[in-house]
């Protein structure tokens, strides 16, 4: 094999695919200028084989230029040798993409094109050679057409890679592009894509010149680049654009890139993009277009969390949506979000920054309500209170722990956490008590024990609430699942739930009073995160209480 044969193989071999041909055909008719290709599989009985043995004939023709003999000679078959000398040189690279049609392993590759009065047909062999042809009738643009044997059982297969091809490459190209399997009896299929549209907020795309860059924060995360409408490599976001662009970070995850421009080039085989000055300069037209969709993200947020009227599921899923973009991008954006208006105090219906509602919690929990659920009696209520209620619900958690650095147990549902309370007298004796041993363990508060609300069958979260507001309808007081931090807790009034630990207290303080007043302040105590080395202060501050004092 001669070193021109070896090069010839090796650029074959090159080729991811054997259908990969077609992108390169297509190619060539956008060189030659068509508004069209058309590609056709037809399957011919072969006259003498066997039953199942057919020719397979693949053919993709354009309406473009065409070529002279002087374009022939000069890039087509200058790769190739010719039956009638071995005149072949390397010269040019006209006929590398051609080349890539023997992946396919076709029997014959039959040319036929013309230009300016002129048309020819050329035949490619196996071995790379070929013979040319002048014709006497004119031709129309250009057709390739590639003839293999195979069986006939294989037809689905091809026609099926086929379509593959054309569309994982060809589908978002420049011309009218078709597929006709005759044999199928299916009509022709138009070959045709384009990017998701430019009309929401998490999207951008700028045209300058013949290049287009399309950016979108969405997922499934994608990059897409190409030249002319031709794909020249696409996947993930992180995976293709990653080491290109570094410091994506977390937006890798839902940034959507579509980029076509004539600036980026590929390598002969088609198999990677050239990192070149086109690409890097494209590639920074897009790191731009991030950076200001990411402020475009944030604005959305704002508007969506300040617009007035009622806040409807709808709004929510449009508001909770922007937010989970948001979550990705926290790293980027860096600090400056904690001042911006980026949540709905649902009590107040305004926008509220992440540093303004730690401020006002002052340590407390953070009160959620589901736009589903919502009960206005209870958002009025802790509105008058000074209490934000943030619009959120429990798949929303996720991103709003992200953003208020916080952890799951300092987020409380509104219609799980706050209740309306009214103390119980009949416990009177219990409550000083308890408050007492805690007052012996350095634990200075003010209690309360709530008394069974009518009706109510509605299960606090925890033992120990705090108190946010009272009016004439009783106290509201939020409930913790898990213990207090004690700058919620301590200037405020506590309330002990009206369940089953304080009703079997209640009950044993009639005859073991300092028993059932320790388990209940050691309770309280380890509601409020005190628990523990507490216990030998209580018990000693409740050690004269005795049956019958009550005291």
């Amino acid at each position: 094999m001669s070193e021109v044969d070896a090069l010839l193989e090796r650029l074959v071999a090159q080729f991811a695919g054997p259908y990969d041909f077609l992108r390169e055909l297509v190619q060539n008719a956008l060189d030659a200028g068509s508004d069209r290709a058309e590609v056709v599989l037809e399957t011919h009985t072969e006259v003498g084989g066997e039953a199942d043995e057919v020719v397979y004939e693949l053919r993709v023709s354009d309406a473009g230029g065409g070529m002279d003999e002087a374009v022939i000679d000069g890039g087509l078959t200058r790769l190739f040798a010719s039956t009638k000398a071995d005149d072949r040189t390397m010269a040019g690279g006209y006929g590398v993409g051609f080349v890539s049609v023997f992946a396919w392993e076709p029997e014959a590759v039959v040319v036929h094109t013309g230009r300016a009065g002129e048309a020819w047909e050329l035949v490619f062999y196996p071995d790379r050679r070929f013979e040319k042809l002048r014709l006497g009738e004119p031709v129309e643009g250009t057709t390739v057409t590639l003839l293999r044997r195979g069986r006939a059982s294989e037809r689905p297969a091809i026609a099926e890679a086929v379509r593959d091809s054309l569309w994982r490459w060809c589908r978002y190209c420049r011309l009218e592009l078709s597929f006709e399997d005759i044999a199928s009896g299916e009509p022709v299929e138009l070959i045709q894509d384009s990017p998701a549209p430019a009309d929401t907020p998490l999207t951008i795309s700028e045209v300058q010149g013949d290049t287009t860059v399309h950016v979108a924060f969405a997922v499934p995360p994608s990059a897409t680049l190409l030249r002319r409408g031709l794909v020249l490599a696409e996947g993930g976001a992180a995976e293709l654009l990653g080491p290109l662009l570094p410091g994506l970070g977390r937006t890798a995850e839902h940034l959507q890139v579509w980029i076509d421009s004539p600036l980026l080039r590929t390598t002969i085989a088609r198999d990677k993009v050239v990192d070149d000055a086109g690409q890097r300069g494209v590639l920074a037209r897009a790191a731009a277009a991030v950076t200001g969709l990411r402020a475009r993200l944030v604005a959305a947020i704002e508007a969506a969390a300040a617009e007035a009227g009622p806040w409807t599921r709808a709004r929510h899923e449009h508001y909770a949506h922007l937010h989970a973009h948001l979550g990705r991008e926290l790293e980027a954006l860096g600090a400056g979000l904690r001042e911006r208006p980026l949540l709905r105090d649902a009590a107040s219906e305004a926008g509220l920054s992440p540093a303004e509602l730690m401020t006002r919690l002052r340590g407390r929990s953070v009160l959620t309500f589901d736009p589903d659920e919502v009960d206005t009696g209870l958002l009025a209520a802790a509105g008058r209170a000074g209490y934000p209620v943030l619009a959120a619900e429990a798949s929303d958690l996720g991103w709003l722990m992200a953003l208020l650095a916080i952890d799951a147990g300092r987020v409380l549902p509104l219609q799980r956490a706050l209740f309306r309370e009214r103390g119980d007298a009949a416990s009177e004796g219990l409550r000083a008590a308890v408050e007492r041993g805690l007052l012996a363990a350095g634990v200075v508060v003010q209690l309360r024990l709530a008394a069974a609300a009518p009706g109510s069958t509605a299960a606090r979260p925890g033992l120990v609430g705090v108190e946010v507001a009272s009016d004439k309808e009783g106290a509201l007081v939020v409930y913790a699942a898990g213990p207090w931090p004690e700058s919620a807790w301590k200037a405020g009034t506590l309330w002990v739930e009206d369940g089953m630990l304080q009703r079997a207290a209640l009950k044993a303080f009639v005859s073991a009073p300092r028993t059932a007043a320790l388990t209940l302040a050691c309770a309280v105590a380890a509601g409020l995160g005190r628990a523990g080395s507490e216990a030998g202060a209580i018990a000693e501050g409740l050690k004269d209480l005795s049956v019958g004092t009550g005291s």
